[in-house]
């Protein structure tokens, strides 16, 4: 995971417009999220809601945020690595009007399984992780929220994170994993999601500056949000849930 920190590109050129009916039936409402499978993201045709997906990695990991290098982009624009095939997508899109939507803001989560390799964390921080981590363990991965509206934004990084664990507790998952910054880990924090530290901050892998492991405690998070908050967020795979309303001096603003 990393905070979108503004290098080359501004928030509105990182995330891809396409056309579509996402929001067929759904005209004022300003907001979507869909959550998909691994299948749907490997298996994306052009111009595609998938294929933005990826080119959002792309744009925002390789050149908003300098975390990936160039040669990660592949010749379509998308950004794919070994870990899509085994991690549940979670996709915000914003209605942009006239058939079309923008798609600004994403989480996947890596499962563990005991055919699987570790997870990122265990890798990037074997010294921590004496004992491997065990099988439906989660790892929070390609977590982004890029919005150049503040308030959409908390709210969209709230609903993400609300949403992905709400499908760990769905599906018995868990422990669940991350790698942050430690300014991400403080927002965690201040946005409620309890977090402890599993491997203390320093350079690895790629990442730039310093990274720190962590755990989010999901049944805790729970506890905070309350059973009906939780519910609410539950999106099974394949579906899509909306929010919001299109505000009059919408089309000012993007």
């Amino acid at each position: 995971m990393s905070a979108v920190n503004n290098k080359n590109i501004s928030c509105l050129e990182a995330a891809p417009v396409i056309s579509g009916d996402l929001f067929y039936g759904h005209e004022n409402q300003r907001f979507a999220m869909g959550v998909y499978s691994p299948e749907d993201i490997l298996n994306y045709k052009p111009n595609s809601m998938s294929e933005a997906y990826l080119k959002l990695r792309a744009n925002v990991y390789i050149d908003r945020t300098g975390i990936l290098k160039d040669s990660y982009r592949r010749d379509d624009g998308t950004e794919i690595d070994k870990n899509d095939e085994r991690s549940t997508h979670l996709i915000v899109f914003e209605n942009r009007l006239l058939g079309m939507s923008a798609i600004f803001a994403c989480m996947r989560l890596i499962e563990k399984s005991s055919e699987d390799q570790p997870l990122p964390i265990e890798e990037l921080f074997s010294k921590d992780f004496l004992v491997p981590a065990p099988d439906k363990s989660v790892e929070v991965s390609r977590l982004i929220v890029c919005h150049e509206n503040a308030r959409c934004a908390y709210d969209t990084n709230r609903r993400l994170m609300i949403s992905g664990l709400s499908h760990v507790l769905k599906n018995n998952l868990g422990p669940v994993f991350g790698i942050v910054e430690p300014d991400l880990a403080k927002g965690l924090s201040l946005m409620g999601v309890p977090i402890s530290e599993v491997a203390k901050p320093r350079a690895v892998g790629g990442y730039p500056g310093e990274n720190l492991g962590i755990e989010i405690d999901a049944l805790g998070y729970k506890k905070r949000l309350g059973e009906k908050a939780v519910n609410y967020m539950t999106t099974e795979v394949g579906n899509i849930k909306y929010w919001g309303t299109i505000p009059k001096d919408y089309y000012g603003k993007i």
